[in-house]
């Protein structure tokens, strides 16, 4: 029984990463696409990635991008995307600059 639990978490683990895989692919080419028709664009400041090494897990709609959050996103080094009434931070902005995280403010 042990050996079994141990088989479906480890598959698990594995679908997991796998799926993590295929979704960073997606959305890459979807931020590719996305930035040539001009349907989002990278804060001015930030230093632009190539989008195939993007990987976006922080999306945040409304109020204020935190420093905190942009080390949030520093530990994995995604990127975050913005709407409109987000307002970013000097510390934010700081912070994303000198790690290299990318803020990328997109259409609603």
């Amino acid at each position: 029984m042990v050996a079994n639990q141990v088989s479906s978490e480890l598959l698990r683990e594995v679908i997991r990463e796998v799926v993590r895989d295929v979704l960073k692919e997606v959305i890459a080419e979807e931020i590719s696409a996305a930035m040539q028709n001009g349907s989002i664009k990278l804060e001015a400041g930030s230093p632009a990635k190539t989008t195939a090494a993007v990987a976006v897990k922080h999306h945040v709609t409304r109020g204020a991008l935190t420093e905190r959050q942009v080390r949030a996103a520093e530990v994995d080094g995604s990127s975050i995307w913005i709407t409109r009434r987000v307002v970013v931070t000097p510390l934010a902005r700081e912070r994303a600059k000198i790690s290299g995280i990318d803020i990328i403010r997109i259409e609603e």
